[in-house]
């Protein structure tokens, strides 16, 4: 099924879910009137059949099948759907423009290490830094883990790097609470269907014997924040911080494709890669 550009399961408007051991109907609000008119032309269908069926074993089967199949409809539970879009970028992004990450050691105890996405455009590299910082609420820290990065080991030779804007923020929650009282009258009884619409950026990056990324790894404690950074690669190859504050992060994912769960965001990543 298809709304515009986007595409929409219709998983996330009709299913069946067991709940003590019985099966529920949990349909979007729009299917209502189907659902009603469905109980309708159950009752008339019982009413009809009893008068053309005359074997009472028979009819006492037809009888109970459109009494659990009614029942069935009449325990559905209707779900309204709200919509979340985190913040986006207001610039052309080109996949491309993203050459590589650039990594940095702490040389002594007081300084940190620092990690960063390096871009073949100042510009960019400037924009896309902005994004992330936009996603932090434009703070320095961010202890909240508001800006999600991950690494993913796809195999001996390659890992993608993923960032993407956490749907745990605080904004997506409080905005979330706060349409359910407003609407808690008018959609009483229903179930809130919570959609949260985010942009991903992943790219994907050679892991050969001396990356940066096994180092990296290797020296940064789990107990230790870090720098988030932004580069661009100059003519002669080389990345340079572009003038804007860091970002001090406290939390990175670290894992191998085939550990990744479905329910994770870069899961649904793996055949684009």
């Amino acid at each position: 099924m298809r709304k515009g550009k986007w595409k929409i399961s219709l998983k996330s408007l009709v299913s069946v879910r067991w709940h003590n051991h019985l099966p529920r109907l949990i349909i979007h609000e729009k299917y209502e009137n189907h659902v009603k008119w469905t109980l309708r032309i159950l009752f008339f269908a019982g009413i009809g059949l009893s008068l053309f069926v005359f074997t009472p074993y028979l009819a006492f089967l037809i009888a109970v099948l459109i009494a659990l199949t009614g029942l069935f409809f009449q325990k559905a539970i209707f779900q309204y759907t709200t919509i979340y879009i985190q913040p986006m970028p207001d610039f052309e992004y080109d996949p491309k423009e993203w050459k590589g990450m650039v990594f940095g050691f702490a040389t002594s105890p007081e300084l940190l290490n620092f990690v960063g996405c390096a871009f073949s455009t100042e510009k960019t590299a400037h924009n896309f830094f902005q994004l992330l910082k936009s996603w932090n609420y434009y703070n320095n820290e961010d202890k909240d883990n508001n800006i999600c990065l991950s690494f993913i080991l796809e195999n001996e030779r390659e890992y993608s790097v993923f960032l993407y804007p956490n749907r745990n923020r605080k904004t997506v929650e409080d905005y979330f609470q706060k349409v359910e009282e407003l609407r808690k009258y008018e959609k009483y009884g229903k179930k809130h269907q919570q959609l949260v619409m985010h942009r991903n950026f992943f790219n994907t990056f050679p892991y050969g014997q001396n990356s940066q990324l096994k180092q990296f790894i290797e020296k940064q404690s789990s107990n230790c924040p870090f720098w988030l950074k932004c580069f661009v690669i100059e003519e002669d190859g080389q990345p340079k911080w572009i003038s804007e504050d860091a970002i001090l992060k406290f939390h990175f994912i670290l894992k191998k494709r085939e550990d990744i769960k479905k329910s994770e965001e870069e899961y649904h990543h793996k055949k684009s890669i």
